[in-house]
């Protein structure tokens, strides 16, 4: 009997034994599944306090944290301190949206560049049927293409407090501080209804389930807008996510409760009484590797690896390409499939990255664009500088161990200088060749202007020769010819042989002067004056009507005998002004004959005291007298410059008619 009871007491004691080797195995194990790590200021966070976690589609880490904006590659954090350095609340990223919330607005990640939307200080940001829906602290807002437009659903709502949003069996539950809300469409809802006054602060799909957090930290399971369950959390919740098939809680005060997302049954704590993080959390995060991100209130980041089912090892990597500059200008789009690229824009640099946050270092990459790849390096940049014209493809790999991504094309094009294009040349040649047409046309049409102006000179010439002949037949009026011719006889029958020699003398001047200036283009205006006074004494003595002249002359010291004039331009208008402007009933005739040099130009005039020129035209026409060498002396002056100038005009004061003025100017021209 004491030998049975001896045996039994060693037994159980062998069990207990081998209870307690079982339990330290079993931690010892459970502790080398589960590997934590953290990461506070002095690994680069700019606060501990870590708000939200996302991941983007490259794999980078966004957190954010009291202090801004934060990104994490595995190896490095980044802090975007160009930003805003105030709180952020929540990141949202899909795609190629990039929301980032401040406790001073709301901002819009392009690139490097930060476009401020509004300044609602917002909660969640959540996507609803392809539509933007943030979760303010005053309503519901919808996100337009830059700025935010409230909602307008219910009264109660609108201006409510509202922690979260989720579309569940194709109706909206809002979660507010005015309690839980059910809609049927996010814009002009028909339906509104409360479910509940409980203050719901997270929402949780799970299967066919929808998961609420309270005020009263308790987990709500509702099924067609009812509660079915309720579980008390111990701590006060912070957030809820589903990973893998359990269901974290995070809390402020008592770290991670974990649940069984089937039954909600309890599995497991996780806080500072049996490990090494902090009982202050926000929120949990899985990447795409399966690591599990833990964000504190005051101890910054834990990373949480789950060895169980971590696909690490099984990571095969995938590269993008985070930037392309082209003459160092960052191009707008990356998801051009082909880059369109003058001539001018031939230097090309390339930014790209695989993102492994367990082991960021083992990452690495090679690239081709002509020719073989180049050896495989830790670098992940390159540039390409004075490229030639033509087309590219730029190819790019990155590899971890044995395993190697697929690869990364993208294409671009280098347009050729203009001056090496096809079009170009075929312009050229057809410029070259129009020049050369043009130009024998230019020589052809130029002899034919030459050869044509050589006619015009020559009719010109002949036409001023006809008129200069014409005005010498004209010069000599028959009338004044045989006016001297009886005068001389007269003379010559009163015994007046002085007064006879004289006269003939002149006359015999006058017709020397005439007969040798008709073979002359151009005589002195010294010989045309000594013609002119030559045949205004003949007229004095002849005529019956008495008149006398002067001939003044302003020549800019230049000598008569100097300047050169046409011959008889102004015997014409003088013999005008003595026969039809003088009458017999005048008791004295005046003419008075004025040279100038002015302006290049010589001006000549001829004033006299006569009848005026309408009186003597009406003369005229009374004796059917025509003046042909006033019209061809006329003529012979506006052809001999484009710049002269000709004009008759009467004088005139008080309406009373003091005589005539003809006055015409020529190109001034002298003998040196």
């Amino acid at each position: 009997m004491t030998f049975k009871l001896v045996s039994l007491f060693q037994m159980r004691k062998t069990i207990k034994i081998l209870t307690l080797l079982f339990v330290f195995i079993s931690v010892d194990v459970k502790s080398q599944q589960n590997e934590l790590q953290n990461f506070s200021i002095k690994d680069g966070l700019p606060s501990l306090i870590i708000n939200d976690i996302t991941q983007d589609n490259i794999g980078y880490l966004w957190l954010a944290t009291n202090k801004g904006l934060v990104n994490f590659d595995g190896n490095k954090f980044s802090h975007y301190k160009n930003h805003s350095q105030s709180k952020a609340n929540t990141v949202f990223v899909k795609n190629d949206l990039f929301l980032i919330a401040h406790t001073n607005g709301l901002f819009k990640k392009e690139s490097d560049k930060f476009i401020f939307l509004g300044k609602e200080k917002i909660l969640k940001i959540v996507e609803i049927n392809s539509k933007i829906i943030l979760a303010t602290t005053e309503g519901i807002y919808q996100l337009k293409e830059d700025y935010l437009q409230p909602l307008q659903i219910n009264t109660k709502i609108d201006f409510a407090i509202i922690n979260d949003i989720i579309v569940f069996k194709n109706e909206i539950y809002i979660a507010t501080n005015k309690g839980l809300w059910n809609i049927d469409k996010i814009s002009n809802p028909k339906k509104v209804s409360k479910l509940s006054e409980d203050i719901i602060h997270f929402f949780l799909l799970n299967n066919d389930k929808l998961i609420a957090t309270t005020s009263n930290n308790e987990l709500k399971v509702i099924k067609q807008s009812k509660t079915t369950k309720s579980i008390n959390v111990d701590g006060e919740i912070t957030s809820i996510k589903k990973i893998n098939n359990e269901l974290w809680v995070t809390t402020s005060n008592n770290g991670i409760a974990i649940f069984n997302s089937d039954d909600l049954s309890f599995k497991q704590r996780i806080n500072k009484y049996n490990s090494d993080i902090s009982n202050l959390l926000n929120t949990v995060f899985k990447d795409n590797q399966n690591t599990i991100w833990i964000a504190s209130k005051n101890k910054g980041l834990y990373k949480y690896r789950n060895t169980e089912t971590s696909n690490s090892q099984r990571f095969k990597p995938e590269i993008y390409i985070e930037n392309i500059t082209v003459n160092y200008l960052n191009v707008d789009s990356l998801n051009t499939k082909k880059l369109n690229l003058k001539s001018t824009e031939n230097n090309i640099s390339f930014t790209y990255k695989t993102v492994d946050l367990q082991q960021p270092k083992l990452i690495k990459y090679r690239y081709k664009l002509v020719g073989n790849f180049s050896p495989w390096s830790t670098k992940n940049s390159i540039e390409f500088a004075n490229l030639n014209a033509g087309n590219y493809t730029f190819i790019l790999q990155s590899k971890k161990g044995k395993k190697i991504s697929d690869p990364k094309k993208i294409s671009f094009l280098i347009d050729a200088p203009f001056y090496k294009k096809i079009w170009f040349i075929i312009l050229c040649f057809a410029i070259l060749f129009f020049v050369l047409a043009l130009l024998i046309d230019l020589n052809i049409n130029k002899l034919k202007k030459k050869n044509q102006q050589k006619v015009n000179n020559l009719k010109l010439e002949n036409h001023l020769l006809n008129l200069k002949q014409r005005a010498l037949q004209l010069q000599m009026n028959p009338h004044f010819i045989f006016n001297v011719l009886n005068g001389i006889k007269a003379l010559g029958n009163t015994g007046n042989t002085k007064e006879l020699n004289k006269t003939i003398s002149q006359f015999s001047i006058l017709l020397r002067s005439v007969l040798n200036n008709s073979r002359l283009e151009e005589i002195s205006l010294k010989d045309e004056i000594e013609t002119l006074k030559n045949y205004l004494d003949l007229e004095k003595k002849m005529s019956s009507k008495i008149f006398e002249y002067t001939i003044e002359t302003n020549l800019n010291n230049i000598d008569s005998e100097e300047i050169l004039i046409p011959p008889m331009l102004l015997q014409p208008f003088i013999e005008n002004s003595i026969k039809h402007g003088f009458t017999p009933t005048l008791k004295k005739g005046k003419i008075e004959i004025n040279f100038e040099v002015k302006h290049q130009f010589l001006q000549c005039s001829i004033i006299d005291n006569g009848i005026g020129l309408h009186q003597s035209k009406k003369q005229k026409i009374n004796t059917k007298h025509k003046s042909v060498a006033l019209k061809v002396t006329k003529e012979r002056i506006q052809n001999l410059s484009k710049n002269n100038s000709f004009s008759i005009i009467e004088i005139k004061e008080d309406n009373n008619i003091l005589g005539t003025k003809v006055e015409f100017k020529i190109p001034l021209k002298t003998d040196y």
